[in-house]
């Protein structure tokens, strides 16, 4: 009897998530492939998920044969057949089809999509209804589902022009922000862009120490080099300057942190529900910020039929400091008649992986012919 689905999660800093489902909003149980066992290329990587999956399968009594479908989200663009066109921070997998190699390994129906792109489809599992998913960590990813339960515009064998993104699926790597815009922008919140640009462009070199926008425009920068968690971070180094008085409200093992970015996001919350007011000028620039990035993205979206009023659903770790950013990007949308809210992911708020939900409801629709 086919009463589970299977659902693949890819990461590049924890590892591969796998969970068995007997429907979406139910995990009979999961399992975790550590980016140490990946292995050195695509061979290795493959034969060490299947035997993960079979182990999993094994512990709960259960079979490959009785599985109804498999669902895979994962960084990267992909090509029509499914092949992965660009997987940055996994590039052992670029050109290569995973799809299709656990299609002939398991003889079960298996589809892959980008994690963005079913981050949404797990939000919209519940709502049901026109929504943005917005996803930050490393950088900012989206995807507009339709109330259909359809991604739209997602970017499949993408030509490598920057200029053919739609804002929606790509929103931090397509959206420029234009430095003319931040220059006054930061002034107004006490920072300098200069300062910001030389921090951002050690960690985006490219010969000069500026940095640049969507197709190497220099008049820009991409929107992920500010809102990301990384991002967040430079903004408040930028902020900060050379003023280290923040550092009295942290604990004396928490100041050095305040250079990592997977840590310092969390010490930046503190320092602004503690009302230190370098984090919260940098929560209010980072908030303004978005709520710019956003418009830019609205003008090409509405032109394509997104309706308006549609909820923003925000996944990812820097987005549990909406309570700290929110406001000031709702009300620069708010007086730019933008009617949308910024809200918790509502996949997050049960206590549910979005990816993996993304991942079992892409299951399901497959095992359903849809």
């Amino acid at each position: 009897m086919k009463d589970f689905s299977i659902a693949i999660d890819i990461g590049a800093g924890l590892g591969v998530k796998l969970g068995l489902f007997a429907d979406p909003y139910s995990e009979i149980d999961e399992g975790l492939l550590p980016c140490g066992e990946y292995g050195e290329d695509f061979d290795s990587f493959t034969n060490s998920l299947l035997a993960k999956l079979d182990g999993l399968l094994k512990k709960n009594g259960r079979r490959r044969e009785d599985a109804r479908a498999i669902g895979i989200a994962s960084p990267g663009l992909f090509r029509s057949d499914a092949s992965y066109l660009l997987a940055a921070n996994l590039r052992f997998l670029c050109g290569n089809n995973l799809q299709q190699r656990i299609i002939d390994e398991t003889s079960i129906p298996t589809a892959i999509d980008n994690d963005a792109n079913l981050g949404g489809l797990a939000e919209w599992s519940v709502l049901r209804t026109d929504l943005l998913y917005w996803v930050f960590g490393g950088g900012w990813g989206g995807a507009w589902i339709d109330k259909s339960g359809h991604i739209r515009f997602r970017a499949i064998d993408w030509d490598g022009d920057d200029r053919t993104l739609h804002y929606t699926n790509e929103p931090g790597y397509g959206i420029p922000l234009s430095k003319l815009m931040l220059k006054p922008l930061f002034y107004q919140y006490g920072a300098s862009f200069d300062r910001f640009e030389q921090i951002a462009a050690e960690d985006f070199p490219n010969g000069d120490g500026k940095l640049t926008g969507p197709a190497g425009d220099p008049e820009s920068i991409r929107a992920e080099a500010i809102l990301s968690g990384p991002g967040r971070c430079r903004l408040f180094r930028a902020v900060v300057g050379n003023d280290d008085f923040y550092e009295r409200f942290l604990d004396i093992h928490e100041t050095p942190q305040m250079m990592d970015p997977s840590i310092a996001g969390k010490l930046i919350s503190k320092l602004s529900s503690m009302r230190v007011e370098a984090a919260v000028n940098t929560d209010r620039l980072f908030g303004r910020i978005l709520a710019e990035a956003a418009l830019i993205m609205y003008r090409q979206a509405r032109r394509d039929g997104l309706p308006e009023g549609v909820p923003i659903c925000l996944g990812g770790k820097p987005s549990y400091a909406l309570p700290y950013f929110g406001p000031s990007a709702q009300r620069r949308l708010g007086v730019a008649g933008v009617m949308s809210y910024l809200r918790p992911s509502v996949i997050d708020e049960r206590g549910l992986n979005a990816n993996l939900v993304g991942a079992a409801v892409l299951a399901e629709k497959i095992a359903e012919g849809l």
